[in-house]
C-alpha cells in the first residue's frame, strides 16, 4: 500500500505536551486510591535483584512438578535465596516450609502452592461457577466490563480442544457476561499452515456455533479472536472474516487483535478495514480491531533461532512504541472508524493519553474502547475509566486443576512487571519519583518522534519460488527452514503437492538406480572405496568448495528434490 493511502492527519506530534499534562493529572486522581496489597507485594518482589528468578522458579520448580517429593526439594533449594521485599513472616515461613519441604512435602508444598496462587489471585479468577459469580459482582459493582478469556491444557488433541470450546461457550451463556476472547489454537488441534485453506474451513466451522450463539443473543455478546504469535497472523484473520461472512452473522460484530510489535500489524489493519468496510456497505456490521503491543516476545526469539528466520518482532521496544502509535494515527479517523472500532489496550498512560486526545481531536471518541487487565494498577485503571468515560478489563479465569496451564500467562505478566524497559515496572513509583515520571515521558517523546506514514514491511519475506541465495564458502550457516506462515511458500507447497500427484520416475532414472548382479555391487564398492581416499587427500579447502558446491545445488533443487519424494512415498 502506498504511503499516500496510509496518510492522515499529521496532528499526533502537536498534542504530545498535552498529553503529558494528561498523565499527571491521572495519577494525582489515583493518588487517594490504596492498591491493591497482592499486586503491590508482587510487583516489589519482582523489583528484588533475586525475584523475578525466585518467582519463576518457584512456578517452575514447586508448582508444576507432579511429584510433591521432586517439589519439597526444590523448595529447599529455593528457600536459600528469598526476595527480601516479602514481609518477614513470608521468609520465615518459606525458610521453615523449605528446611521441612523435603521430610514433610504432603502438607507443605500444598500450602506453598496457595499462597502463591493467592498472590497472583488479582491476576486470574477462579472458573468454578460459585467463585466466578462472586468475583464477577464484585467487579460489575464498581462499573467495570470483562473480557472473560479461559485458560487451559495446550491443545494437543480434539479432547481438549472440545473442553476448551464447551468452556468458552458456558461462559458466554452465562447472563452476566457479554465479552469473551478465544484463540484459534485453542479451539482446534494439529493447525498446519501448509493445509492452510482447509485448516481455515475447519477451524471456522468449530466456532461459527459460537458466533452463532452471540447473535441470538440480539447483539448483547461479544466474541474477540485473540492471536499469540506471528504464525497466527494469517490464519486469525482469514478464520475471522470466513466466520462472519456467514449470511447468519451479517448483523453481529466481533474483534480481533492485532500486535504492533509485529511490523505487520499496520497492513494487516488496512486490509481488515477494507473488507470492513465493504461488509457495512453491503449492509453489514462493523468489526472492532484491538490494538496490543504483543506479549508473546520470547517464544518469537525461540521461532526466530529454532527455524534461522528473521525476528518477527521489532527489535527494540522504541520502535513498538512507534508502531502501536502509527496504527492508531492510521486507524483513528471518521471515514476508518465507521466499520472499525479500535479498542486501545495496554496500560501505559502516555500511550493511553495519547489515543484519547487524538479520538477526541477527530472527533472519533465513541469509536474507541480502552482496556487494561485484570489487576494491575487499579487506582491508574480507574482515573483512565473515569475520563474515558468506560474500561474493559482483560480477565483470564482458569480451573483450579488446570492452575499450571496459567503458568505461561503469568511468566509473560512477571517478566513484563520486572523488565526496567517496560512501563510496568515503574508503574507504582510513577506518580512519587520524579525520575520515573521523566524516564517514561521521555520514552514517550521519542517514539512519537519517531513516528511517521510509512507502512513498514514484514520482516518475514521468505519466498521459495526466488532463486535460491549461494552460500558463502568462508561461512557455514544452516539454511533456514521454509515459514509456511508465509503465503507464497503456501503457494510453493500446494503446487509442489499437486505435481507429485502427477509426477513419476521417468524408465531411464529407475533403470540406471537398478543394481541385479554381484559383480556390479563389487564395482560400486571399489569405486566408493576410490573415491574415499581421493577424498582424504584434499586440502580443507578445496573440500570446502565440493560441499558448499553440493549445498548450493540442494537448495537450487528444493521443490524438485521434496516432488521426488512426495512421489516415491505417495
Amino acid at each position: 500500500m502506498s504511503n499516500e493511502l496510509a496518510g492522515t492527519p499529521v496532528r499526533p506530534h502537536n498534542i504530545s505536551s498535552e498529553t503529558i499534562a494528561t498523565v499527571r493529572r491521572w495519577l494525582a486522581e489515583s493518588a487517594d486510591t490504596a492498591p491493591d496489597t497482592s499486586a503491590e507485594r508482587l510487583a516489589g518482589v519482582l523489583k528484588d535483584p533475586v525475584g523475578l528468578d525466585f518467582t519463576i522458579g518457584f512456578v517452575d520448580r514447586v508448582v508444576r512438578p507432579e511429584d510433591l517429593k521432586v517439589a519439597g526439594k526444590n523448595l529447599e533449594t529455593l528457600s536459600r535465596n528469598i526476595p527480601a521485599f516479602l514481609p518477614w513472616y513470608m521468609r520465615i515461613a518459606i525458610q521453615l516450609g523449605g528446611g521441612f519441604a523435603p521430610i514433610l512435602p504432603w502438607p507443605i508444598v500444598p500450602i506453598s502452592r496457595a499462597v502463591l496462587r493467592r498472590m497472583v489471585g488479582h491476576l486470574i479468577l477462579d472458573a468454578r461457577p460459585e467463585k466466578l459469580d462472586k468475583s464477577m459482582q464484585e467487579l460489575r459493582s464498581q462499573g467495570i466490563r470483562l473480557n472473560l478469556n479461559l485458560l487451559g491444557e495446550a491443545v494437543l488433541g480434539d479432547g481438549e480442544a472440545d473442553r476448551r470450546l464447551e468452556g468458552t461457550r458456558a461462559l458466554l451463556e452465562r447472563d452476566d457476561v457479554d465479552y469473551v476472547s478465544i484463540k484459534v489454537s485453542s479451539v482446534a488441534s494439529q493447525l498446519s499452515m501448509w493445509a492452510f485453506d482447509e485448516t481455515v474451513e475447519r477451524v471456522a466451522a468449530r466456532l461459527t456455533p459460537l458466533y452463532e450463539l452471540a447473535a441470538a443473543s440480539g447483539a448483547t455478546k461479544f466474541i474477540n479472536l485473540d492471536m499469540e504469535e506471528f504464525r497466527d497472523l494469517d490464519l486469525t484473520i482469514a478464520v475471522f472474516e470466513r466466520v462472519l461472512e456467514n449470511p447468519k452473522l451479517k448483523g453481529l460484530e466481533a474483534g480481533i487483535v492485532l500486535q504492533a510489535y509485529l511490523p505487520d500489524a499496520l497492513g494487516a489493519l488496512q486490509r481488515l478495514t477494507v473488507w470492513a468496510t465493504e461488509r457495512r456497505v453491503a449492509g453489514g456490521a462493523g468489526i472492532k480491531v484491538r490494538v496490543v503491543k504483543g506479549a508473546n516476545l520470547a517464544m518469537e526469539h525461540v521461532d526466530s533461532e529454532l527455524h534461522h528466520w528473521p525476528l518477527a518482532t521489532y527489535s527494540t521496544k522504541q520502535d513498538t512504541d512507534t508502531n502501536y502509535k502509527r496504527v492508531l494515527d492510521w486507524a483513528l479517523t471518521p471515514e476508518r472508524t465507521d466499520a472499525v472500532r479500535i479498542g486501545v489496550a495496554g496500560h501505559n498512560l502516555f500511550d493511553l493519553a495519547f489515543a484519547w486526545l487524538l479520538a477526541k481531536d477527530r472527533k472519533v471518541e465513541s469509536r474507541i474502547e480502552f482496556e487494561m487487565l485484570l489487576g494491575m494498577a487499579t487506582g491508574q485503571a480507574d482515573a483512565v475509566r473515569r475520563d474515558v468515560g468506560g474500561l474493559l478489563l482483560y480477565t483470564p479465569v482458569v480451573r483450579p486443576t488446570e492452575f499450571d496451564s496459567a503458568i505461561s500467562y503469568l511468566i509473560r505478566r512477571l517478566e513484563e512487571n520486572a523488565s526496567p524497559e517496560n512501563f510496568m515496572s515503574g508503574v507504582f513509583e510513577l506518580a512519587t519519583s520524579e525520575k520515573v515520571f521523566d524516564r517514561e515521558a521521555e520514552r514517550f517523546l521519542a517514539s512519537l518522534a519517531q513516528l511517521d506514514q510509512t507502512v513498514p514491511r514484514s520482516n518475514r519475506v521468505q519466498n521459495r519460488d526466488a532463486p535460491a541465495a549461494q552460500a558463502s564458502i568462508d561461512t557455514f550457516e544452516n539454511t533456514a527452514d521454509t515459514d509456511p506462515a508465509i503465503a507464497a511458500n503456501r503457494d510453493w507447497g500446494r503446487r509442489i503437492l499437486q505435481r507429485s500427484a502427477t509426477s513419476t520416475l521417468g524408465a531411464s532414472q529407475l533403470a540406471g538406480a537398478k543394481v541385479t548382479d554381484a559383480q556390479t555391487v563389487e564395482v560400486i564398492v571399489r569405486r566408493t572405496a576410490a573415491a574415499g581416499t581421493a577424498w582424504g587427500e584434499r586440502d580443507a579447502e578445496s573440500r570446502a568448495k565440493v560441499l558448499h558446491g553440493a549445498g548450493n545445488a540442494l537448495e537450487a533443487a528444493r521443490a524438485e528434490l521434496i516432488v521426488g519424494m512426495a512421489s516415491e512415498t505417495g
